[in-house]
Formats: structure tokens, sequence, C-alpha cells
């Protein structure tokens, strides 16, 4: 475990000086009127939800268009490997089955569940639909193009679909569109296709300049994109005459945001919606301007739980999306211009955090829908998935900064930061007046929370999710190895090398943040406790051999060695999804799992600045976070402090994460198949979880003197006494600053 926690002292020097400037600067939320007077200024787009038929319960829905200013879904149903489909239209009255004949008697079976499709509709009412799927008694995926006609679908699949290609497979199309012209165009990467609307042979076909997989179309033109470049600085659309590449125009759209969507209107208008908005591009002599019609928190695009399956737009700016919510669901929104809406926000809260977060932006976009007053803004050092080293000087540098400035947060993540040093310097606000009456009403894990109160009764943060320390092993029971006493003892007597030869670093690294936080007291190292653990830790050394350097293409065994060398590893469970591996090895093994030291690995960790001037919302989305409302969700990151959505999660289907890989074994490479485990097994993790009451530890500078300390008491060249005074020399004064 590497979770290193930087304490650098020497930058909070600075915070114990100075005055603090309350925090949120810009509460009024600009509502005000900019006339001047205190009227808020009326007009802007608002989101609502449209209804769904009920007859839609249980389908998916694929697709929405416009057809006339109309919207239109297309819906699947795949039940005993046999596909229907359905296209819905909105009426005045709500939306109605106009499914056309030949829909309905298309006849398509499919062996497993992966199945695209796509209904396109050109000028004069033809429609087409394209569908991918492996049928039954086939064993690859291919494409299918059909025409719709009076009564009855015509095959107009082209012929080189149907031919296999020099890799062994079939046409992949990625993306389609028909054309006013009554031409089809398709990626077939790396080609770009045109289709005779009539019989679907192949026209044209030339290659791509560059690797496009996504297409939209005004009828005229075709705008080519790659979903690869979703979430870069720049994204470009190709905008080809005619579905020709041929003098095509470059579009940039330079709002970099995960999950975006484009769609474009007959006049060419285009709309790109996402986490961070909604915008709107208008084409005029070979340009582009593109206007942010609302910001992205106001939307569902920000919400976590669900995704955009289908973005459409009509001629008189209404803009409706399809999203699939985590729960299997399907959600309308519309999202158009109220000219009497005003701005509403009247709060404006800062949530500052190293690392960006599902949950966190989830919690800002839910609270903000349930008080459209206050909107917080999710600040993050890094982005969500940052695998490079981190900066933490750095990150402490700005913080402080912030702090002893005008532009502090209001609300803290304080995951791998210094807690207490915040805490003693009156840089975070009690909040134990949030958590005592969820404790006190179950609402949430007291096992968990209450191990943040401090010694004056206080309680600074709380985390929202966590992870727990699993260990798994064979031939060694779940008592022997559930802590480092019980371990050490077991290892003593044992002649095998369960865990493999570790260097002083790895031993260190994987039992440390276990006693860091008991091995030091009044801000004294406490020898006695320390040499508690010095005595397991030489315990385990002798067991598995010390190495002195590992060569940089090897690793130390962990989970997967288990069914080969290995007899003993250690894994982070984050998690009812992050759990089905570790339980799937050790039940490969026939062996047992426990959770380690009946520990925990908190995170979002989250604390209100003690100068906030909105330390009661604050505290109040404290709550709303730790509700069902934002932990119901499975956010693949960890356990959930809140105890109804624990029981939740523990009984959800995860047959959808199941997967299948090869490890090697003894005698060889075997397959290896993740799948759900039992209920039973599923209550084991909610018992653990409830019983789980130590936060492991983490200190960049005890890691590094241990280290230094032990590897002459590890070989036998250095007493234990001397080990003890060598750590105490280290870090005497560390301590006492």
């Amino acid at each position: 475990m590497k979770r290193m926690k930087w304490m650098a002292a020497m930058l909070c020097v600075g915070l114990l000086t100075g005055s603090l400037a309350g925090c949120g600067k810009g509460g009024s939320g600009g509502a005000a009127g900019t006339d001047g007077t205190d009227e808020p200024e009326k007009g802007r787009y608002v989101e609502t939800e449209e209804a769904l038929p009920e007859q839609l319960e249980g389908w998916d829905i694929r697709q929405i268009y416009a057809l006339e200013d109309k919207v239109h879904l297309l819906a699947m149903k795949n039940e005993d490997n046999r596909i229907q489909l359905k296209e819905w239209a909105q009426q005045e009255e709500g939306f109605a089955d106009v499914t056309p004949d030949w829909l309905n008697g298309l006849e398509l079976s499919a062996a497993n569940d992966w199945t695209e499709v796509k209904l396109l509709c050109g000028e004069g009412g033809t429609q087409y639909l394209l569908a991918g799927y492996v049928a039954e008694g086939e064993s690859d995926y291919k494409c299918h193009l059909w025409k719709g006609g009076a009564g009855e679908a015509q095959d107009i699949t082209p012929q080189e679909w149907t031919a296999t290609n020099e890799w062994g497979g079939y046409a992949m199309i990625s993306a389609a569109a028909v054309l006013n012209n009554g031409t089809l165009v398709t990626v077939n990467s790396p080609n770009l296709e045109i289709l005779s609307g009539e019989d679907g042979k192949t026209l044209e076909s030339s290659q791509m300049s560059d690797y496009c997989d996504a297409m939209i179309s005004d009828g005229e033109n075709i705008y080519l994109y790659s979903n690869s470049s979703i979430g870069e600085a720049d994204i470009k659309l190709q905008k080809c005459k005619d579905g020709k590449p041929g003098g095509a125009e470059t579009i940039t759209f330079s709002e970099s945001m995960s999950g975006v969507q484009f769609c474009v209107l007959k006049d060419g208008t285009l709309i790109a919606a996402g986490a961070d908005g909604i915008f709107r591009g208008k084409q005029s002599s070979g340009n582009t301007e593109w206007e942010k019609l609302m910001e992205g928190v106001e939307t569902d695009f920000a919400l976590s739980d669900r995704w955009c399956v289908s973005l459409t737009a009509t001629a008189d700016g209404r803009i409706y999306t399809m999203f699939r919510t985590s729960g299997g669901g399907n959600v309308l929104r519309k999202y158009e211009y109220d000219p009497e809406a005003v701005t509403e926000v009247t709060e404006r809260l800062r949530l500052y955090t190293v690392y960006d977060n599902s949950i966190l932006k989830q919690a800002a976009v839910a609270y903000h829908k349930a008080h459209p007053e206050v909107l917080i803004t999710v600040e993050a050092v890094y982005p969500m998935y940052y695998y490079d080293e981190t900066d933490y000087n750095a990150v402490y540098q700005e913080l402080n900064t912030m702090l002893l400035g005008e532009d502090a947060p209001d609300i803290l993540v304080m995951d791998h930061l210094d807690i207490d040093s915040y805490a003693e310097k009156g840089l975070l606000e009690d909040i134990n007046d949030v958590l005592d009456p969820m404790e006190a009403g179950g609402e949430i894990l007291a096992n968990i929370t209450k191990s943040y109160i401090k010694d004056d009764g206080k309680r600074y943060v709380v985390p929202l999710q966590f992870a727990f320390p699993m260990v798994l092993g064979r031939d060694i029971s779940a008592g022997d190895m559930e802590s480092m006493e019980k371990l050490a003892a077991f290892l003593s007597g044992a002649d095998y090398n369960y865990m493999g030869g570790l260097t002083v670093s790895e031993l260190v690294d994987r039992f440390y943040p276990y006693f860091c936080n008991e091995i030091v007291k009044d801000k004294q190292l406490d020898k006695e406790t320390l040499g508690i653990y010095l005595d397991y830790l030489k315990g385990m050394s002798e067991n598995c051999g010390i190495l002195p350097s590992r060569d940089e293409n090897e690793r130390a065994f962990n989970m997967w060695e288990l069914a080969s060398q290995a007899k003993l590893a250690f894994y982070e469970a984050d998690g009812f999804n992050g759990s089905m591996a570790p339980i799937a090895m050790a039940d490969y093994v026939k062996g047992e799992f426990a959770a380690f030291e009946n520990s925990f690995i908190p995170s979002m960790q989250m604390g209100i600045c003690s100068k906030s001037n909105y330390k009661d919302t604050a505290k109040d989305f404290i709550k709303f976070a730790l509700s069902e409302t934002v932990q119901g969700t499975d956010y693949y990151s960890g356990f959930p402090v809140n105890s109804a959505s624990l029981e939740a999660l523990a009984g959800r289907d995860r047959s959808d994460a199941e997967a299948e890989t090869a490890i090697e074994a003894e005698g060889g490479s075997v397959p290896f198949t993740i799948k759900d485990f039992t209920p039973e097994t599923a209550q084991r993790l909610v018992e653990i979880c409830k019983g789980l009451n130590k936060p492991v530890g983490e200190d960049a500078k005890i890691r590094e003197v241990l280290i230094e300390a032990l590897e002459g008491y590890f070989n036998g060249g250095q007493s234990r006494e001397n080990t003890l005074q060598k750590v105490e020399d280290g870090l005497k004064m560390y301590l006492a600053e």
C-alpha cells in the first residue's frame, strides 16, 4: 500500500499567522439583474423530464431522432434471443406506437445480448434499419441492412459485408446516415462507403485520412469524428459534402469533456452536450461559433449514474436526450429556452479535491437539482484517471495559498492530506452535529464514522466511501491471517514461503499502514508499541526472506499467484464488484479470506472550511452526500457509508460484471472465471463492513525512516534495541514540529 501522506509541516507554518478571508467568495450568485436593479435577469435554458409510455417499461431505448420537429424513439427488447423493435412518435397527448408493418414483421434472432441497431429516415419517409448482432447458430458478429417497404423489409445488405475480411471477421459498421439524394453513407473503418438507397450496392469507397468511427448528418453533409478523441482539448469534425471526403471542412469543438454527444439540424446548426454543458454551434462562411446554452451541472449529463444514449434537436430550439441509468431504466430529458426562467442560484460553494471523482460530481449535481438556489462546483487538482505520481508538495502550496488568501474553498476532500494539522490550526469545522443524529438513527455506519472522533470529542471529516484490505490464503485459516499478531505467529512456524521474497520497502509498505497511527503519541514515538510490531515484522521477514533489491521487470507476488506459487496475498476490496475477483480466486484455490486488522481504507474524507460563509449549507451537503440518494449507486470505487445503501448494493445482481480470463497455475495457463458471489458471501461482506473500526494510516516520513532502519534488523546485523533507537532518532525532529 503506497498511499503516502505528505505532511509538509513547514508549508503549513504560514497558516499560523495572518487572518483568513471568508470562503465562498461571490455568494450573491449573480442573481441580480445587470441593469443595477435587484430584479433577476430572465431567460435561460431549463431541463425538464418527458414522460415515457408505460408500455416501454423493460425496453431498451436505443435511439431518439426528430422528424418534422417530433421526437421519435427506437426501442428494443431481447427475449429468448428474439429481438423486438418498436418505433414511437411524440404526439400532443404523449408518445404513440407508430411501428411500421415492415419493422413489426422483421424477425431477428440473436445468440447473445450484443446487438446494435439504428433506424435511418430519408426524404419522403423511406426508412432503413442497420443492425449488427451474432445470429443464432453463428459465432461471428455481422452487420445487416434492411430497407422498409410496404408490408415487409427488403434485405439490402451489401455483398461486401457478408464476406470475411483479411482478419477473418466481418465488416464492423460503426456509423451510418441517409442523405437527401437517396444514398447511404457508412463508416467501415478505415473506409467511408456510399451505398445505393435502392439496393444497398456500394457506389463509392474511399479511405479516410483520419480515424473516425462516429457520424452525424444534416441531409446534405455528413460530419465525421472519432469517439476516441472525446475528452481531448479539441475534437475535430470533418464536414463532407454528399458524404465524400474530398475537400472536407474541419470544424473544431474546443470544450474538452467526457461523454460528449453531437447532433445536427437540417440547417447545419450543431449541438454538443456533455458533462461540462450544452453548446450550440452556428456555421457561417466556413466558420463555426460555439455558444454555451447550459452549464453541465444544470443537466443530467453531469450525473455519474447515467449516460447519454442518444441526442437530437428540433428547429425551434428544443434539445432532447435519452439517458440510460445504472439501474437499467430510461430517462428522456428536454432542454428548452424559457424566457421567464430566472437564475435561482444565490449560494455558490466550492469543493476542493486532489482527485476528481464520480461520487463528488454526482453529489454536487444531485444537490443542485434538489436545491436550485445552491451551486457547488467541484475543483479537482488532477483528473479522475491520473496515474502519474502526485506532487503533494505542489498540492499543499496551492491549498495553503488559497486558505491564506481570499480564494478559500468551502468544502475540502482531505484524502492524503494532513487532516490533524489543518484541524489543529482551526481551519476545519466540527461536523459532529451532522453525524451524531445519523449515527443514532442507524443511517450511517457508526463503526466507520466514529473512528474520526478526536480526544476533544470533535470530528472534522467523514469518509463517503471505504475499502478494506482483504487477505487471501490457501493452507491457512481465516483466523490465522486476520491480524499481524496471528499472521506472524503462523508464519514463524511455517516451512513454506507464503508470500514470496520481499524487499524491505515492500514489507514495510505492506504492513506499516496498520500500525503507523499507533506508534506516535503526544508527538513522540511509542517505542514499546513499535517494538511489538517490529517483532511481528521480524517473524514475517524470516518466512518470506528479504531480497536486497528487485529487478524492475519483476514484481512481488499478488492475488494472481495464489493459483501457483503464493499462499498468501493482499487485495484492496473497494466495493462489491471490486470483491468479485479476489473471492473468485479464494474459491478457485479452495482457500479463505478475511479483513486484515479489522481496518478500512477511507476515501473522500470530506470536511468544511471553518471560515466558509455557508457552513450550514456545507453541512447539509455532507448529510446529503451520505444519504441513499447519492450512496445508492455503485460507483465501482468503494463500499458506501450509508447503511441502507450497503444492504441494497449487497443484494444487487452483478452478473453483468462477470468475466473470463486466463491465469498461470500449476501445470500452465488455465481459464479463470470471475462470477457473482452467493448471497451468503455478499452478506458476509456486509458484516465485515459493519465490523471495521480502524482507518489505515499513512505517513511518508514514518515510512522512510522505517525502511532505512529495518534492513539491519531483518538480516540480523542490528539489535532490536538499536533499531528502535534508530527509528526514534530519525523521527524526533519531525514529530516535534
